[in-house]
């Protein structure tokens, strides 16, 4: 079970000041009241214009899909806390259908950039197409170390502004955007991301317990 979300800050917070206490203190709350199998926040590092400030990534055991989430007593401890710092109203999420293109490396020393880019089109076009970009792009930039297609199911009440994102990771700062993927059909826009990516460990000691 797979999701993403838009998280949009306060209007009276900046960026740095959203991302301190995301980063300090709300993810650590959510931490203990959910089964996180994976949890990666994706702070925007440009694009100041758009009413979003991060991408966030969960991902939670199959059975979580089952449960209604949105009405727990986990919910809605992590809810009262999000008022610290995010606008809930432009909170939008969708069920993801990851593909992965090129499989992830270790990102070494320097750490890891990432690019998103955010794409309106034909679910199924659209990854034939990536699949078959694959062998160029591997070739011609020994930089990317991994490229993944989520596939979005939007919730047409809160429908996120495409159906797909496609993830670029590089080691170091990210490269000129390839040719190939930037003439894609249905591109809206690439965003530079700074990805906070909480380890399995991690994510697996700090939980308490899920509260129904």
């Amino acid at each position: 079970m797979k999701a993403v979300s838009l998280v949009t800050r306060r209007a009276d917070l900046d960026r740095a000041g959203f991302r301190d206490y995301y980063e300090s203190t709300h993810c650590w709350l959510a931490m203990q009241h959910f089964p996180f199998l994976g949890y990666t926040r994706n702070h925007l590092l440009d694009h100041p214009e758009l009413d979003f400030d991060c991408i966030s990534e969960f991902a939670a055991p199959e059975e979580m899909a089952a449960i209604d989430v949105m009405n727990s007593r986990s919910r809605q401890l992590v809810a009262t806390d999000e008022l610290q710092f995010m606008d809930p109203s432009r909170i939008r999420v969708a069920a993801v259908r990851p593909h992965r293109l090129i499989a992830s490396r270790e990102a070494g020393p320097q750490g890891l950039q990432a690019q998103v880019l955010m794409i309106e089109h034909d679910q199924q076009a659209l990854l034939q197409m990536l699949q078959q970009l694959v062998p160029q792009l591997t070739g011609a930039y020994p930089g990317l170390h991994g490229m993944r297609l989520d596939l979005l199911d939007n919730d047409p009440r809160c429908p996120l502004p495409c159906n797909a994102l496609l993830w670029l990771n590089w080691f170091g700062q990210p490269e000129t955007l390839p040719a190939a993927l930037d003439q894609l059909p249905g591109l809206q826009r690439t965003l530079r991301v700074e990805r906070c990516d909480t380890p399995l460990a991690t994510l697996q000691e700090k939980f308490v317990a899920f509260q129904p």
